[in-house]
This record gives C-alpha cells, sequence and structure tokens, in this order.
C-alpha cells in the first residue's frame, strides 16, 4: 500500500468521529456487530484514502470505539470479503475475534433456502427483546402525551369553572406525565 505523503489530517478524524457518534448514538439499541463492522470499514477507507497509515487509522478508530464505549473484542462477526486488501487487514487489527459472515441475499430460491443457515435463535430472541424495549419506550412515550394533552384540557376547564382542587390535580398530573414522556423520549425509563 502506497500512502500519501500528506499524512493523517487530524480534521478528517473528527469529523469521521463525528459521523459515527452520530449514527452510534441513533441507532445504539438495533446495530449488530455486521452493520458495526460495516460502518467502521467505511471509516478505515475513507482515512486510509486521505494518506493516513494503517497505524494512524486503527488508533483513531479504537479512539473513537473507546469514546462510545464499544469493545472491539466483543464484536464477533464481521463482512470481510469484497473489502480492498488494507481495509480488511485493518478491520482484523481492530476486531480480531470477528469471524467471516456474510448476509444472504434479500432474494433466495427454494433451492438457496436449504442452504443457508438460519441466524441461531438467541439472535432472534435478542433482536425481538430490542424490538420489544423500543415499543414500549415509545407506547410510554405517546401515551405520556396524550395524557398531558387531556390533564392541561381539564386544567383549563377547571379554571373556567373556578374548581381549585380540579385545577391542582390536572396540573399535577400534567407534569408528572410531562417528565415521563420526556423520560421516555431520552430513553431514561
Amino acid at each position: 500500500m502506497a500512502n500519501n505523503k500528506r499524512g493523517c489530517d487530524p480534521v478528517s478524524i473528527r469529523l469521521e468521529a463525528e459521523d459515527f457518534r452520530l449514527w452510534y448514538t441513533k441507532f445504539r439499541d438495533v446495530i449488530s456487530d455486521l452493520s458495526l463492522v460495516r460502518r467502521v470499514s467505511s471509516i478505515v477507507y475513507n482515512l486510509l484514502n486521505q494518506g493516513c497509515s494503517e497505524e494512524e487509522v486503527v488508533k483513531a478508530v479504537e479512539d473513537i470505539l473507546r469514546n462510545l464505549n464499544v469493545d472491539p473484542l466483543t464484536i464477533k462477526r464481521g463482512e470481510f470479503q469484497g473489502l480492498r486488501g488494507d481495509v480488511a487487514e485493518v478491520l482484523r487489527i481492530i476486531f480480531p475475534n470477528a469471524t467471516q459472515e456474510t448476509k444472504p441475499p434479500f432474494f433466495i430460491t427454494e433451492g438457496d433456502k436449504r442452504r443457508v443457515s438460519q441466524p441461531s435463535s438467541s439472535v432472534n430472541r435478542q433482536v425481538k427483546r430490542t424490538v420489544k424495549r423500543a415499543l414500549r419506550i415509545r407506547g410510554i412515550e405517546t401515551f405520556s402525551w396524550i395524557m398531558i394533552g387531556i390533564s392541561s384540557i381539564a386544567a383549563i376547564a377547571s379554571f373556567a369553572i373556578n374548581n381549585k382542587l380540579m385545577l391542582g390535580v390536572s396540573s399535577s398530573l400534567a407534569l408528572i406525565f410531562l417528565i415521563v414522556a420526556l423520560m421516555a423520549h431520552i430513553r431514561m425509563i
């Protein structure tokens, strides 16, 4: 591999790190090992093309992952086929425990179905749990916003009829549901 004489640009590393951080924080709950390795492979490819040495890329990517509390040693699956040789080499250094795994194509013939191994049931259970948790949190958030609206309407009505007890109760409920909705939105629940 021939590196450019420019060297590794720290601005490029910061941009790649910020882009990865935004992607990772947005999709943290549904990211698989394969999607993480694919995303990191694009960072590796970009940095190598911009003149970074393999050692600089390894250090930069490990720093990015460490800052997000991602342990590269826990990544067990990756897709290395079809990648440029230097990119695959860097990925194998960053993710030493990752083994080659290729997802089956979207369209599969009946004959191919017998040859394609199905994902393990533990992976299916983990995905189902993650999806159920995300849906439960969204349901709690939606319910809380609806209850805020109802409590606010009740507070306005009680203010109009001068019922202080009902005003206090409905205002308190609106505040409680607002807190629950915000906690669900930032996934503290």
